[in-house]
């Protein structure tokens, strides 16, 4: 295992500045088509409320069917598993901007990048979130876990902005050619870490890849600190789920928001991300991890009120950029503490298939929320 020494910065350890560049230029590319996505959708492809929970469905169900062979990786070496990830979703994004420039842009190319890149996605962020503890000790993971959590926020802030600017300028289809570009440029970032990876455990590959899902998901299950934790999160990204489908086509259709408008809307709640982040390690020093998460997770659903309350406009606009600030903080705080607990307290040869898992139960509810969000904004209105 490598490390910074104790007491030195992570910003003066080159492979995870490799790491954190990665994520930075992952996050930042998927800012744009975060943007540019529902707009060709909703504007551009004229989608109904059906049809945009069906996108969101196809984006989301990926982890229900290979979340759990996504810890595989446990009997693999991670970085190759990483790099060939971003490289597909490279190509997959590619086929967009090439379909409109053609003339051949539909819903179903949509629903087929977005399930295929979200596949790829999956089966790239598990080994890489896995990988961390490899690259750092263990009293590090928090520090990185914040670091991370504040680049992932700005990158996102970036992004999101960019991805308004550019759609204004490029038109939506060609603005997710700088998705492209960030894919690319986060395979050239994972590619240049020099710290040796550990060998896989050599008894992982004596059992059948079934065996290994079985055990990760009975270790899983019977952890005392981890179950609780990923059960909690079930709850949250379900309902968070159902909420954040029927987002988009209510602002851009509802309130009139605008490209630039909805890029700003996002960047602004991705800074909530960045002041959670840079939080996150004094509260848990003061408070505690479990006051910090409980305490998260109770003020979010207090943050979807402005979408109820408030009407079109920008007094509105700033009402609900302010409710998503605070949402994005507490997320990031509770998601960077509890993540840490997770690694922290799992065995090595354990790391893989406990986040596989984790992602399974979590995010399997996800792609059911958004056929719910499609079937309520059809029969009861947005």
């Amino acid at each position: 295992m490598n490390g910074a020494p104790a007491g030195r910065s992570l910003w003066r350890h080159g492979d995870f500045m490799c790491y954190w560049s990665a994520c930075a230029v992952d996050i930042a590319g998927s800012g744009v088509s975060a943007v540019a996505l529902p707009l060709i959708a909703v504007v551009a492809l004229h989608a109904t409320v059906w049809q945009v929970s069906l996108l969101n469905f196809a984006e989301r169900l990926p982890p229900l069917l290979v979340a759990l062979p996504a810890g595989a990786p446990d009997r693999h070496r991670k970085r190759p598993l990483m790099i060939g990830a971003v490289l597909v979703c490279a190509v997959a994004f590619t086929t967009v901007p090439l379909a409109d420039a053609f003339g051949h842009l539909s819903l179903e190319l949509l629903y087929a990048v977005a399930l295929v890149t979200s596949a790829a996605s999956l089966l790239g962020s598990t080994p890489r979130i896995s990988y961390l503890p490899s690259l750092l000790p263990g009293e590090q993971l928090l520090e990185a876990n914040a670091k991370i959590g504040i680049v992932s926020s700005l990158a996102d802030t970036a992004g999101a902005q960019l991805g308004g600017a550019i759609v204004t300028v490029l038109g939506t289809a060609r603005a997710v050619w700088c998705d492209v570009a960030s894919y690319l440029a986060c395979a050239l970032f994972l590619g240049s870490i020099r710290t040796p990876e550990p060998a896989p455990d050599p008894s992982a590959r004596k059992d059948s890849m079934r065996a290994e899902i079985a055990d990760g998901v009975k270790y899983v299950w019977g952890h005392p600190t981890i179950r609780p934790l990923l059960l909690t999160g079930t709850v949250y990204t379900g309902v968070f789920a159902l909420v954040t489908t029927l987002w988009d086509v209510y602002l851009l259709r509802e309130l009139g928001y605008t490209a630039r408008s909805l890029g700003m809307l996002l960047s602004v709640a991705a800074l909530g991300g960045v002041a959670g982040a840079l939080a996150v390690e004094r509260l848990v020093d003061r408070y505690g991890p479990a006051r910090v998460m409980l305490t998260a997770l109770a003020i979010t659903p207090f943050t979807e009120l402005p979408l109820l309350l408030v009407g079109p406009g920008r007094p509105g606009q700033a009402t609900i950029a302010v409710g998503l600030f605070v949402q994005l903080a507490c997320a990031t705080a509770q998601g960077s503490t509890q993540r840490s607990i997770r690694q922290a307290v799992c065995e090595p040869g354990m790391q893989g298939r406990m986040l596989a898992t984790g992602q399974w139960i979590t995010y399997g509810t996800r792609p059911l929320a958004a056929l719910l969000a499609g079937a309520a904004g059809t029969w009861l209105g947005l």
